[in-house]
């Protein structure tokens, strides 16, 4: 299960991401943890949705720890209740996925 996608960028100091995040920000405090610097861009969401799509740079020499800490927001959302994260992560990416290269 997939969480963020590394997207395309022409940086040579960054790389630009897009997460799966909970409205009270759970990966915040991973990224913190795991000393990763990431600057943050544009949020989205709906209503009615507790999840927000982030999108962030990280620098190259963090991306290691940016994608660890990811998988570890996995595990986050589960031990903070929010059974549905990985449903919801499984649609966006499939819709993703259905979508890419259709515009």
């Amino acid at each position: 299960m997939k969480n963020f996608l590394r997207l395309d960028g022409r940086s040579i100091l960054s790389v630009p991401y897009m997460y799966i995040d909970h409205k009270d920000y759970l990966a915040d405090s991973l990224l913190t943890q795991n000393h990763v610097s990431v600057r943050f861009g544009s949020e989205f969401s709906r209503d009615n949705s507790p999840y927000r799509i982030i999108i962030c740079k990280v620098r190259k020499k963090d991306t290691a720890e940016f994608e660890k800490s990811m998988e570890l927001l996995c595990n986050k959302m589960l031990l903070f209740g929010h059974n549905d994260y990985m449903e919801f992560c499984n649609n966006i990416m499939e819709t993703l996925g259905q979508n890419r290269g259709a515009a």
